[in-house]
């Protein structure tokens, strides 16, 4: 995926935004949030940069400190929090509309225009808390992710509380040596990523991945063949749009639920807060310990030192991440006990399903010639209902067909025992017949005595 200018407007043409920009940050990020705050702005309302100081002017001139730019901008921002994305899919989010109302009122700041503090109130929108996935969640969406990248992405990203920054930039040559055969595996944040400016340090934590993720990182290597330059070689876009993408396709799928009115959508900032909790969780680490995992400033030649990197390593693997991946007993639903009974017995029931569908569309279609709907599908969809159904008809076909084949013994005895449902397979696999279901729902089976 290439990178875009996703504006129609280039506001680096001008020279008031090269001037502003020049003045207030040196900052990569906060440069590129300021221009794309500014290109929409001069999208939505066809003016230039000149043009909107020149409209302030003469307002000032007038007597008038509040203009048309207050109002455009207030408009800009509610259409902001209204729309969807240019790039990508689903609502700007509050950051990003609190964002842009920053950008605007800096850049006319620095031209000498203040605008007014209570310009709109966004205060209900920044609320939305960052949502927190259940391990169940977290699962579904790396089965519905489509790809290995995705799916490496999103397990990477369950294992290791990185910034979404980290992963957009890691490189193969982060993972140590040898990689491939260790439990747990740790990544090098470089240098470049500690924090270089004044305010609060964004340190990132040391970093390890498990058994889950090397086994996905090595399914990606093999695809990749020469593993060198970064793991995930797409534009920033990539790592917001794809987990939207899976999130959106898993709330679809009724995998997961859906985020609430007051929560955002599950993110890759959701991942690092779901490993934030587990650390969280773990008993008998150090308050130091869990700092260096989640990230957080204590000197930083003794943050990164080898001694620190092998002592976690192992409190990682113990204590961390079994509560990552904690292995979750999930009753099974009455299809499930259907799909495994027949399973036992050696029959396949998808393929069932499959056949039943044929013949369901076949019917569907014959019954267009007498002004029945028309049927496009190419495969039927049966509901979880519809299937239980014709899993329990399937059933009971085999079981009335053993229990004519078993109804004579040519005159030889039999020993028969009433036995529950969920000791049958063991029976019938040791060669026991069923003879008839009870209506306390026990089973009576049997089979011939040898004599």
């Amino acid at each position: 995926m290439r990178g875009k200018r996703i504006t129609k407007a280039n506001p680096l043409e001008h020279r008031e935004v090269q001037e502003w920009l020049e003045a207030v940050t040196e900052k990569p990020s906060t440069r590129k949030n300021y221009i794309r705050a500014m290109g929409r702005f001069m999208d939505f309302t066809g003016w230039t940069p000149r043009q909107m100081l020149e409209i302030k002017q003469q307002g000032l001139k007038q007597g008038n400190p509040k203009t048309e730019v207050e109002s455009r901008i207030v408009a800009f921002l509610r259409q902001l929090q209204r729309s969807r994305k240019i790039v990508g899919e689903g609502e700007y989010s509050a950051g990003e509309v609190a964002g842009a109302k920053t950008a605007l009122g800096s850049f006319f700041a620095f031209h000498g225009f203040q605008l007014p503090k209570k310009l709109i109130r966004l205060s209900t929108a920044a609320a939305m808390a960052i949502r927190v996935p259940e391990q169940s969640e977290i699962e579904a969406m790396i089965n519905y992710a489509g790809g290995v990248e995705a799916k490496a992405l999103l397990t990477v990203a369950a294992e290791c509380p990185c910034r979404p920054r980290v992963f957009a930039a890691m490189e193969w040559s982060w993972v140590e040596p040898g990689w491939e055969s260790k439990d747990a595996v740790h990544i090098q944040i470089p240098p470049s990523l500690r924090p270089t400016e004044s305010g609060p340090k964004k340190f990132e934590p040391i970093a390890f991945i498990g058994r889950r993720g090397v086994q996905i990182l090595k399914q990606l290597k093999a695809k990749q063949g020469d593993a060198k330059g970064r793991i995930w070689p797409y534009t920033p876009e990539w790592f917001i749009i794809t987990p939207s993408r899976i999130y959106q396709r898993a709330v679809a799928e009724q995998a997961i639920r859906p985020s609430g009115p007051a929560e955002q959508p599950i993110t890759l900032k959701s991942f690092r807060k779901y490993v934030f909790n587990a650390i969280d969780a773990a008993r008998d680490i150090s308050p130091e310990w869990r700092a260096m995992l989640k990230g957080r400033e204590l000197g930083v030649e003794k943050y990164y030192s080898k001694e620190n990197i092998e002592k976690l390593r192992e409190v990682y693997m113990s204590k961390i991440y079994p509560l990552i991946w904690k292995a979750e007993v999930r009753e099974l639903t009455r299809l499930d006990r259907l799909r495994q009974q027949l399973e036992d017995w050696g029959y396949k029931p998808d393929e069932i399903l499959r056949e039943e569908g044929v013949k369901k569309l076949a019917s569907a279609r014959k019954a267009i010639k007498h002004g029945g709907p028309r049927i496009w599908q190419f495969e039927y969809e049966w509901t979880d209902k519809e299937k239980e159904e014709i899993l329990q008809e399937y059933i009971q076909d085999i079981l009335e067909s053993r229990r004519r084949k078993a109804s004579t013994n040519g005159g030889k005895p039999f020993e028969s025992r009433i036995i529950s449902e969920d000791e049958l397979t063991g029976y019938l696999d040791e060669g026991w017949d069923l003879v008839k279901e009870l209506s306390n729902g026990k089973i009576v089976i049997r089979r011939p005595l040898e004599v």
